[in-house]
């Protein structure tokens, strides 16, 4: 059989176009400009309006809760003030939740006791209005507890806990969990850090690359309650020359939030987004 050359253009071209969202497509991440500093900035939330953005940072030393609100989708968040801030113990993975009340999920690590520094591990809380921060009991237990993620609705409560070996992926039920409802999520280990769109039934989380690296992958399910795919690289997304990698995935509107130490930081990892029609 002939094979021209305008076949094996025609056909290179279709195998490139058929496979959206994988390496040499153009992905023109967003820097969020001068929200982001010479230190870390990491775990972004974004409210589903797209104005309202919590974050953490290390610029102080410790990591600490910041927020940022803008007047509309066309203009640049500020830079975050602090919101949730302490010098002996670090606050990180913010989520804000709407039910009967505005409820802001977070992690932090304090030491009650210096008896118990050993001990020390991030638990998350429940934060409600001006009232004290609550620990999620039967969520939060001797090992660390990080990144809460609540899809629409408060039925399904995920978040991530680090195992012996590595951080795992549980869902529980409802905004308060009740006892022995965590249940792993079935992937493997450091697969974590999810973030799931208004339907439930695409999830972003981040997961290992190659040469201890971290980047974003994608999970889907057919109905809420079925299992979820084994996570598959969104490897666009994922740029080749950040020494830590692309993470903390939140998904937020039409955009995906993230972020990395892609080539453009300020210096260690900046917050960044691109609009998912970019990935899909």
């Amino acid at each position: 059989m002939r094979c021209t050359l305008f076949t094996l253009v025609a056909l290179a071209w279709f195998l490139t176009a058929a496979r959206p969202g994988t390496a040499g497509d153009e992905i023109k991440a967003v820097n969020l400009g001068n929200l982001n500093t010479e230190a870390d900035e990491n775990d972004p939330y974004v409210s589903p309006s797209g104005l309202l953005l919590f974050y953490a940072s290390n610029r102080a030393g410790t990591w600490d809760i910041y927020r940022s609100q803008r007047t509309s989708g066309a203009t640049p968040f500020p830079p975050g003030k602090p919101y949730l801030a302490h010098a002996e113990y670090d606050e990180r993975a913010p989520f804000l939740f709407q039910s009967r009340e505005l409820h802001l999920y977070f992690a932090k690590n304090p030491v009650v006791d210096d008896k118990l520094k050993d001990l020390k591990n991030f638990d998350i809380f429940r934060k409600t209005g001006e009232r004290q921060p609550q620990p999620i009991l039967h969520v939060s237990e001797k090992q660390d507890e990080l990144w809460p993620w609540l899809t629409a609705g408060g039925k399904e409560f995920y978040f991530s806990r680090k195992l012996s070996a590595g951080w795992t992926l549980f869902v529980t039920q409802g905004e308060l969990p009740g006892p022995d409802q965590a249940k792993k999520v079935g992937f493997e280990p450091d697969y974590c850090h999810a973030t799931i769109d208004p339907k439930g039934l695409t999830m972003y989380l981040q997961g290992p690359l190659d040469g201890r690296r971290t980047g974003i992958y994608r999970s889907r399910r057919a109905k809420i309650g079925a299992p979820w795919s084994m996570p598959e690289e969104v490897t666009a997304l994922n740029h080749p020359e950040g020494k830590l990698g692309t993470m903390s995935p939140c998904l937020a509107g039409d955009r995906l939030y993230f972020a990395s130490d892609r080539p453009g930081t300020k210096g260690g990892l900046d917050l960044w987004f691109v609009p998912l029609a970019q990935i899909k």
